[in-house]
């Protein structure tokens, strides 16, 4: 896992140790992405670098337009039922259009859960930042979709992609979980579901 330090993530975003903490509390940031590792100086605390920057950025973007505990409340990886329509499906730009017939052939609903729609909008996202075809863009939301079913429906989940045999493989694993491959297996990349979460609930 990519982590950084505390002294770093205050010195990049600019927010204090102050603001860092009463986010904490007020349940803005999890607390399982407070990671107290040993270091030369003694214990550190460390934090998982890609959504502890894209977090702290989506609250400083959001805070003068909510209060904390409306912020809170729309962060947090809880599902919310009932969030899309498969025609309103449509009208995301987060989904890639290529992907709206898949998707009605794995799940043929008329309605998506919040779940579901992020885990959609992850998988455009990894798949344009991979540049894969619309063939390989079709086999990662299968292979997503398949990860997906023995999994606690929360967003609080970091998607992992990896080639093995040729072929694209897709992991969900928890966000704050450390997930160790095979090295000879190459990861693509990973991207986490609760930081898109919140952008989709804050924008829709």
């Amino acid at each position: 896992m990519d982590l950084i330090s505390k002294k770093e993530l205050l010195a990049v975003t600019g927010i204090s140790y102050g603001q860092l903490y009463r986010w904490k509390r007020e349940r803005l940031i999890p607390e399982e992405w407070f990671i107290k590792q040993s270091a030369y100086t003694g214990q550190e605390t460390f934090f998982p670098r890609q959504q502890i920057l894209s977090r702290v950025q989506t609250i400083l973007d959001a805070k003068d337009k909510y209060s904390l505990e409306e912020l809170a409340n729309l962060l947090s990886p809880e599902t919310s039922p009932g969030f899309r329509s498969a025609e309103g499906l449509k009208s995301m730009e987060e989904i890639d259009p290529t992907l709206l017939p898949v998707i009605q052939s794995l799940y043929g609903r008329e309605n998506y859960e919040f779940f579901d729609v992020v885990l959609f909008a992850t998988v455009t996202r990894a798949a344009h930042a991979l540049s894969l075809p619309d063939y390989g863009m079709r086999d990662l939301l299968i292979r997503a979709a398949s990860a997906a079913i023995p999994v606690q429906r929360t967003v609080d989940l970091t998607l992992t992609v990896f080639r093995a045999e040729g072929k694209i493989h897709a992991l969900l694993s928890k966000t704050a979980a450390p997930l160790s491959l095979d090295s000879d297996l190459p990861v693509l990349g990973s991207w986490d579901l609760s930081e898109l979460a919140g952008k989709l609930k804050l924008k829709y």
